[in-house]
């Protein structure tokens, strides 16, 4: 009777243990919870938005000519004012670099006027551009959700000018010219799709004779601006 007392014992242990093992394998191989992580933003995508600014010294100096002959100068168009449009654009990602093209259209007045004399003559001169728009190419560089970027490519606008004297010699022009623009920015995106962005441009429509056989000088319309914008991505 003890022998197989023992006998039983064993098959005891022998069962109890086989249990135990089987719950640490069960434990040992069940599979790790799923941990779900939000996708990396990226630029890459169509957007459109708005933007406001102001535009600065621009750099025009007025030299005149009568009938041929130049006069001199009287001093410098400083085109200043506000300015505000909207834009539209595409960014494409590569790692952390971000190209795109952007085109952008801005209302505004834009204005600056002088007047002096030469020699016994006073003469007067003004510029105005009512609006103007861009359209460029942007490459930057993202820092996730901040990127930073330059910019540059084609300008155009409607270019104001007059220019006239004391003795009834007087010409002006209102035409849409080409120019060129460059600048650089940052943009931060504070959700998936809204974005907003700090910009700097210089635009430039070239220097152009405005006047007539009596009258004339050589107008040279630019400006800088700065600007603030708001961009919704698709």
């Amino acid at each position: 009777m003890q022998k197989f007392g023992a006998i039983g014992l064993f098959f005891a242990a022998a069962v109890l243990s086989g249990n135990a093992y089987a719950a640490d394998a069960v434990t040992d191989t069940a599979p790790p919870e799923a941990v779900f992580t939000a996708p990396a933003f990226t630029w890459t995508g169509f957007y459109a938005g708005v933007n406001a600014g102001y535009a600065f010294s621009g750099n025009d100096r007025v030299g005149f000519r009568e009938r041929g002959n130049f006069l001199g100068s009287i001093g410098t168009l400083e085109d200043n004012g506000f300015l505000g449009g909207a834009q539209v654009g595409y960014n494409y990602q590569i790692n952390n670099f971000v190209l795109g093209l952007e085109a952008d259209f801005q209302g505004g007045d834009i204005s600056d006027s002088i007047s002096g004399p030469l020699g016994r003559v006073n003469f007067d001169a003004h510029s105005k551009i009512d609006w103007f728009g861009t359209v460029r190419p942007r490459l930057g560089y993202a820092f996730d959700r901040t990127m930073i970027y330059g910019t540059g490519g084609l300008a155009y606008g409607n270019v104001k000018y007059s220019i006239s004297d004391s003795i009834g010699n007087a010409a002006s022009e209102s035409k849409t010219r080409a120019g060129w623009v460059a600048g650089a920015g940052i943009e931060h995106a504070f959700t998936d799709h809204l974005t907003a962005k700090l910009e700097y441009q210089y635009i430039n429509f070239g220097t152009h004779t405005v006047g007539n056989d009596f009258i004339s000088t050589d107008a040279t319309s630019d400006f800088h601006s700065v600007r603030v914008g708001l961009n919704y991505k698709f």
